[in-house]
């Protein structure tokens, strides 16, 4: 049995009423470092912790306490952004399941208030990292993460969706504690996550795949698929979700209806499942060029990636950035996860 499924039949699914087993021969240690590798090891040790607790007790309460650390940090920048009166919405940070991470990705809605945001958290204590062609990365120094605002959603100069779709998707969502912050509506954040994994990072990790099984129950499937329509990310997200459907059908002998009803609307995809099947379902899931080349061709029909792609042509010239791009292009191409 692959570790893939052999860490989603561990792990389980909403839309499954028995889970959680794994057999006699289950390796944990091995599978801790593939849920790592997958960027979802919190997931992993929550199961962990209840089937192996003298292993991954202590391991767990540690994860636990940064979770509630990242929590409490992220209401804090929103709430500042709030209380200066900026439109912003946290994105790709606080998933539908209980989960950490690295960084707070925030959005600013009006390009006005962009510079005007960094301003506010320096005030607010925050320190200046790096600015970046469309944002900016700063450190909170107590719980030692980083903050990235975004004046576009975007990889160096190339804006790869357009924010001016997603505003009138923006939520308030109260965390554990009754701490409040600004997000986006689960349809257009699954938007988000399946852009940037096609897009910027380039490569399908577990973590995609519990954040899109566990916002099905919660979005609206109309407002999804609109907004992969207006951003022309159509294929990006047929191939996210037709992988999303293979994992879940080969661990779980089912399709949740809610993924095949997006399945009937985006058309099939056999190219990257077949790839997939063939290396055994290893992830994370390097997407093949061709399936990259495909989604930049058509996030290409936006307007405003157009205008942006030509930025990032001009600034090619400077060496200091052309550098930067090749370097970080090279990255890309031979890490396994990211």
């Amino acid at each position: 049995m692959s570790l893939t499924v052999e860490l989603l039949r561990l792990i389980a699914s909403p839309f499954v009423t028995t889970g959680g087993a794994r057999s006699e021969n289950t390796d944990l240690a091995k599978l801790h470092s593939y849920s790592e590798k997958n960027r979802m090891a919190y997931l992993f040790l929550e199961r962990a912790n209840i089937r192996a607790p003298s292993s991954y007790s202590s391991l767990y309460q540690e994860a636990d306490q940064r979770r509630e650390k990242i929590e409490d940090a992220v209401a804090k920048v929103s709430k500042v952004l709030t209380d200066a009166e900026i439109n912003h919405a946290v994105f790709k940070t606080i998933r539908p399941y209980r989960s950490t991470t690295v960084d707070i990705d925030t959005l600013i809605f009006k390009n006005e208030d962009y510079l005007r945001s960094v301003k506010m958290m320096q005030r607010a204590g925050y320190k200046l990292v790096v600015r970046g062609p469309r944002s900016t990365t700063l450190w909170d120094q107590v719980v030692n993460i980083g903050i990235d605002l975004y004046e576009q959603v975007a990889v160096s100069f190339i804006t790869y969706l357009d924010k001016r779709t997603l505003v009138a998707h923006v939520a308030t969502t109260k965390l554990p504690h009754s701490k409040e912050f600004r997000t986006l509506a689960p349809e257009a954040d699954l938007a988000c996550i399946i852009a940037h994994s096609m897009i910027k990072e380039q490569m399908y990790t577990l973590s995609e795949y519990y954040s899109y099984i566990y916002y099905l129950r919660q979005m609206k499937i109309d407002n999804f698929l609109e907004i992969t329509k207006q951003n022309h990310i159509i294929t990006a997200a047929r191939v996210h979700t037709a992988i999303t459907a293979l994992l879940h059908q080969t661990a779980h002998k089912t399709i949740p209806n809610e993924l095949n009803q997006i399945l009937d609307s985006l058309g099939e995809e056999s190219f990257e499942t077949t790839r997939l099947i063939e290396r055994n379902y290893d992830t994370p899931h390097k997407y093949h060029p061709i399936t990259i080349a495909k989604s930049l061709l058509e996030i290409t029909r936006g307007r405003i990636t157009r205008k942006s792609l030509a930025d990032q042509l001009i600034h090619m010239f400077d060496p200091n950035i052309s550098k930067d791009f090749l370097k970080k292009l090279t990255e890309h191409a031979f890490r396994e996860t990211y």
